[in-house]
């Protein structure tokens, strides 16, 4: 199963299917399962203007988790240089994510300064970058673009919500 976000008239967010199951993997069912993260890694398909997730990197050791907060270490751009190295430089960062130990995920003030400062400092392509929080029941997805503009993108398929988690 892959989900799929609009978020543009022209163009959809693709999460595959083996990343999802990699953010999947660290969802917060109970009380001692700490925050995950990792950046998102993939393609801008040339043909139709669509961005694809094809995996992402998983917590490292050096990350700082608690049940409620998540500290991203730099391990984390080393696995995607080492990625986009060994695609030949077409792997693309694409953007940010994270768990909450909460069924429909909210993001905090400190996500979206996070998000902020990765739009600000990071290198990427394209002109926006993607933030999902894995809950325990769903998937949701924001977009930061250069200009500012920030706002939640939806499932192409409403069913799709229900089977995301």
């Amino acid at each position: 199963m892959k989900l799929v976000y609009r978020v543009t008239p022209r163009q959809r967010l693709i999460i595959a299917e083996h990343a999802l199951k990699q953010m999947q993997a660290f969802a917060q069912y109970h009380w001692w399962n700490r925050e995950a993260g990792g950046v998102l890694m993939g393609r801008h398909l040339l043909d139709s203007h669509d961005i694809v997730v094809d995996e992402v990197s998983t917590p490292q050791d050096t990350d700082r988790r608690s049940r409620y907060n998540f500290f991203r270490s730099r391990k984390h751009e080393q696995v995607a240089r080492n990625r986009w190295l060994q695609e030949h430089n077409t792997s693309a960062y694409l953007g940010l994510w994270h768990t909450h130990p909460e069924s429909d995920p909210l993001p905090s003030d400190v996500d979206r300064n996070d998000w902020k400062q990765a739009i600000a400092s990071d290198t990427f392509e394209g002109d926006r970058m993607f933030f999902p929080i894995v809950g325990t029941h769903c998937i949701r997805v924001w977009t930061l673009s250069r200009r500012g503009a920030f706002r939640e993108l939806k499932l192409e398929d409403k069913n799709a919500r229900k089977e995301n988690a």
